[in-house]
């Protein structure tokens, strides 16, 4: 199967009705599947897809993409299917295809590095769903997702609902190359920081 098959078989999942029955882990599923223990994920696009792919096993890199992958899905399972699929077919729209948009969720997917951050990237797009921000504005998200270590994102959202919340320089660097926060140095030495337009953007409709 190649990758083209695999990102279609994404957006499908996204937009299937079975996807409110998932609440399990992925790899657990996989594994099933696999062994040819029975289940009820046979409608499922992405477990074919996926089972196809690693025929010889799961290594456990396939282990920790599957649980961000289904952490992902069951995030978006309480939107309604309709709904869902209004999301997809405006990001097939906006990407162009629908393999460049299942390729730019697996790809992010598979990069982010702990394991709250797929909830995160779900939050973004039903953001976009709602139209809460806009496809170039849930790209820069992703790539905040993506690039900040998760202990600062933890610390901005402290920061977004206690101004005081005391942060370390090295976290206002980080915060600001990303484009959350102005960077303010302060005459004393050290640095201040205050949330920007997008920061509150990223804030309420990322984190909350």
């Amino acid at each position: 199967m190649n990758n083209e098959q695999m990102n279609n078989s994404l957006i499908d999942t996204m937009k299937s009705p079975y996807l409110e029955g998932i609440a399990i882990d992925l790899s657990e599923i996989i594994l099933d599947q696999l062994t040819g223990a029975n289940g009820v994920v046979k409608d499922i696009p992405i477990i074919g897809s996926i089972v196809k792919t690693i025929k010889l096993g799961l290594t456990v890199k396939d282990v920790i993409f599957l649980k961000k992958l289904g952490d992902f899905l069951c995030n978006l399972k309480d939107i309604p299917t309709d709904k869902r699929i209004d999301l997809i077919e405006k990001l097939e729209k906006d990407s162009k295809s629908k393999a460049n948009a299942g390729e730019k969720i697996i790809l992010l997917l598979d990069r982010v590095d702990d394991f709250e951050k797929p909830k995160f990237i779900a939050n973004a797009f039903k953001s976009y769903l709602n139209s809460k921000i806009s496809y170039s504005q849930l790209q820069k998200t992703n790539f905040v997702i993506d690039h900040l270590y998760i202990g600062d994102i933890k610390e901005f959202k402290l920061f977004y609902h206690n101004p005081k919340h005391p942060m370390d320089d090295s976290t206002h660097q980080n915060l600001a190359l990303c484009g959350l926060v102005h960077l303010i140095q302060m005459m004393s030495g050290g640095t201040k920081i205050k949330i920007n337009e997008f920061g509150k953007l990223f804030a309420e409709n990322v984190l909350e």
